[in-house]
């Protein structure tokens, strides 16, 4: 996410780094309205940011990652990276292409088994020193070989959080348009995706001078765009933030869909989220953070993802399933504890938590995927209520939970079976059901 590293770092981090298929997922393009609870269809899977990639981290701290693991190679822990993500469940990841001035950094073995896999890649080009070149022609002859070389990668990110990493944001727009034309010639059905707004990250309190660097941004872009053209086909947004937040998204969604709208731009953009994300644990940074248990941070997981389905967003994805470890050479930072396994290194070997330990969250995303695997609609019922509905014929399932008192959904009456995130079925009433914060799957069951 937050991009304030050294150069150094970063070209170290370079150098290192040298399906369960199609279940539910996201939403369709369309714009839905979160408060009139009008349905959304279900088309796309969960996703993942940056499985098996070490950009972020200092060449020593990924040798000590990989170490604790047991193994020996970047090969060895993207092999162990991929089988995370395979056993989530998610069908598309995004991997980062840094660009130094010269050259791409592409883990091209990788890249191939995430392919050969089933996995979708979505492909996210990054100059590391967070400027675009004075010179482009260089860039965009290296973009249109990489886009040619990758003929199966159909989705290319521009960028990514100019709004906080770029030295002068109003910068972006000549480094897009220069991407954008270099991938619609080497690709013409590719789809294009703006670079990511830093939305809501741990230490900003709301997202207005996000909206407002965005709306130079795209006003831009529009402005020299070719008349009648489409110059991005994704909106992509990162929330992180921490437990209690999700509430907060549909706003944020709903200020962005505002901006392109007041541009001519929103009508067929296609919403994305991916990168979200909350620690547990307490971080050193940012100061004042409070401690998050691995229960919370399962919750806000679920709820995050649906609320932002709901919302009309069309891919989601969790950043990222392994631990960072120093990230951004930051020891101890919120983005050290957000991915969904821990890492076992400093306070956590000190706790003595063994490397590749799974996180209750490790187990929700899981359920939340193979529970509503199959589902073709998704419904906002009232707020912590949710209903999917599938085409097979199956009885709906209602995502529920609720930080007061609150009532079982109408028509969800007689015998039940209730899943909680970790996956655990219980055969009840559904007048007996309980509804807390932590989310719970609720399906009706014939009578026996």
């Amino acid at each position: 996410m937050l991009i304030h590293g050294k150069l150094l770092g970063a070209l170290l981090a370079i150098a290192l780094a040298g399906s369960v298929a199609l279940l539910l997922a996201a939403l369709s393009g369309s714009r839905a309205d979160p408060e009139s609870g009008n349905a959304v269809v279900v088309q796309s899977p969960f996703g993942l940011y940056g499985p098996g990639t070490l950009d972020q981290v200092p060449a020593s701290a990924g040798r000590e990652m990989i170490k604790a693991l047991g193994m020996n190679s970047l090969t060895a822990y993207q092999d162990y990276s991929l089988g995370l993500v395979k056993e989530l469940g998610a069908s598309w990841v995004r991997i980062d292409f840094n660009f130094d001035g010269w050259n791409f950094a592409e883990p091209s073995d990788f890249l191939t088994k995430l392919h050969n896999a089933g996995l979708e890649v979505v492909a996210c080009i990054r100059p590391v020193n967070n400027f675009a070149p004075a010179d482009l022609t260089v860039f965009q002859a290296g973009l249109r070989g990489l886009v040619r070389r990758y003929p199966w990668i159909t989705v290319w990110q521009i960028g990514n959080e100019p709004n906080i990493s770029w030295e002068n944001p109003d910068e972006y727009p000549r480094f897009f348009l220069a991407g954008e034309q270099a991938v619609r010639e080497a690709c013409p059905s590719c789809r294009i995706a703006l670079a990511g707004v830093a939305a809501k990250y741990p230490s900003q309190s709301n997202d207005g001078e996000a909206l407002q660097i965005y709306d130079r941004i795209v006003g831009e872009i529009v402005k020299q765009a070719p008349e009648g053209s489409r110059p991005f086909d994704i909106f992509d947004l990162h929330y992180y933030g921490y437990y209690g937040c999700a509430g907060d998204i549909v706003d944020s969604i709903d200020s962005f869909h505002q901006l392109l709208a007041r541009h001519g731009v929103d009508a067929g953009t296609d919403f994305w989220v991916t990168e979200t994300a909350t620690p547990t644990g307490r971080p050193a940074w940012p100061w004042g953070s409070p401690a998050q248990t691995e229960d919370q941070q399962a919750a806000e997981l679920v709820k995050r993802f649906t609320v932002m389905l709901s919302a009309g967003v069309s891919h989601v994805s969790w950043a990222r399933p392994y631990e960072n470890y120093r990230y951004q050479d930051n020891a101890g930072s919120f983005y050290d504890y957000s991915g969904l396994v821990y890492n076992g290194l400093g306070r956590e070997q000190a706790a003595g938590v063994k490397a590749g330990t799974k996180k209750k969250a490790f187990f929700a995303y899981r359920t939340l995927v193979a529970k509503t695997s199959g589902a073709v609609r998704i419904k906002r019922l009232n707020w912590g209520q949710y209903r999917f509905t599938f085409k097979d014929g199956r009885p709906p399932l209602y995502l529920l939970w609720s930080e007061t008192s609150a009532d079982m959904p109408a028509g969800l009456s007689g015998p039940v079976t209730v899943t909680d995130m970790n996956g655990k079925q219980t055969q009840t009433a559904a007048s007996d059901v309980i509804l807390g914060s932590m989310p719970v799957f609720v399906e009706s069951r014939p009578a026996v």
